[in-house]
């Protein structure tokens, strides 16, 4: 999966920081997993996006980006590499909003972890795994 990750330019500046979440879930600790990998997903998008586009873009413009290259690489929207299912993934769980005066947010929310708002019972390494999936996800597709 690194491999993977490294062989993408909007990947590889994000290495130490990449190689650093893969050894926390290695030792079984999901809170710099999950603290790393959702908080440098915009940035990933970001450096995806500016390398097509030759500009900068904010979130909203990324997740339409991520959407957008997962249903070209896969052809159509409903194909079995489920790019509409990972559009709706990202749109309620890793871009999910949240309510920080009311706390709502939980550790698959990279604006709840960002913001320091997610309960610290959700940082699991399930939510782990999930936010690693979505960066090898995002480099399949970008």
């Amino acid at each position: 999966m690194f491999g993977r990750w490294m062989a993408k330019a909007h990947f590889a500046g994000k290495e130490r920081l990449l190689r650093s979440a893969l050894k926390s879930f290695a030792e079984g600790d999901a809170v710099p997993v999950l603290k790393i990998a959702l908080t440098e997903i915009e940035g990933i998008l970001g450096d995806a996006y500016r390398k097509v586009h030759g500009k900068g873009a904010r979130i909203k413009k990324l997740l339409e980006f991520a959407v957008a290259s997962a249903e070209a690489k896969a052809g159509h929207p409903d194909t079995l590499l489920f790019p509409a299912a990972f559009a709706h993934y990202l749109r309620s769980h890793t871009f999910a909003d949240f309510d920080p005066a009311a706390r709502t947010g939980n550790a698959s929310s990279r604006h709840a972890v960002g913001h320091g708002a997610a309960a610290p019972e959700t940082y699991t390494m399930v939510r782990a795994l999930q936010a690693l999936l979505t960066l090898d996800q995002l480099a399949f597709y970008t």
